[in-house]
């Protein structure tokens, strides 16, 4: 097996330890890989390194929603323990941001109950739930009190949102609308601290062997292209 001779790779004809230059840009290489390394180091230390600015705090699957639906009928706020959070089992890197319209609407208006059938009416009545809708294949479509209650029985929905839309005339028209999505893709989370060390044990590896590629490329740049450019291949004489 042909060895690689570092002596030629690293130009040791030439002398360049005596070259105030090639000290100067051998400072300003250690210099700028410290700085491309550290950086990287802290910016991945904020935003994760394979999904992007989403945080780096890992989630642990605490329990099912369908887990804690019971018989009284409940929002999903009231049924998220101190510390957790609930969100979808296959997108939990959006627990690291903060809470925004969407899931404040999730805890305050979305409600579960083993009896949604027949509790149901307690939301619309609490709530002055102007209409009941139940979506078909094609459009959200308005119904009765018994028709929506079937419908839920019919597909064993346990969770209904309460939203609202626009009329014509300027107004606006609340509903319940029966969702299976939510006992059926969502979970509660809480905190892990031994998911987010393994996330740093697998990050800065990484981090150091792109910034070792990157300066060796460098590294081949300057000693295989810019000093044959300068010097060539002969040995300079001083």
């Amino acid at each position: 097996m042909k060895k690689i001779n570092l002596t030629n790779f690293f130009r040791k004809d030439l002398n360049l330890k005596d070259k105030w230059w090639h000290r100067f840009l051998s400072i300003i290489f250690i210099f700028f890989f410290i700085i491309f390394t550290g950086y990287n180091l802290i910016a991945y230390s904020v935003s994760d390194i394979f999904r992007g600015d989403v945080g780096i705090q890992k989630w642990r699957n605490v329990e099912l929603l369908s887990a804690r639906i019971n018989s009284e009928i409940k929002s999903i706020g009231a049924l998220v323990k101190t510390g957790e959070k609930i969100g979808e089992n296959d997108r939990t890197y959006v627990l690291n941001d903060q809470p925004d319209a969407y899931y404040n609407g999730v805890l305050n208006d979305v409600y579960c109950s083993n009896e949604l059938s027949e509790k149901f009416l307690v939301i619309k009545n609490t709530r002055s739930i102007d209409s009941l809708y139940i979506r078909n294949l094609y459009k959200r479509e308005n119904v009765s009190p018994e028709v929506f209650s079937n419908f839920i029985k019919q597909n064993g929905v346990k969770c209904l949102i309460v939203d609202a839309y626009s009329d014509t005339n300027g107004g606006r028209v609340t509903f319940l609308e029966p969702d299976k999505s939510y006992q059926d893709n969502w979970s509660f989370f809480e905190k892990s601290s031994i998911k987010t060390i393994l996330y740093f044990i697998e990050m800065i590896p990484l981090v150091l062997i792109f910034s070792v590629l990157v300066f060796a490329g460098i590294l081949v740049i300057y000693y295989k292209i810019f000093l044959y450019i300068v010097f060539g291949t002969k040995k300079e004489n001083n």
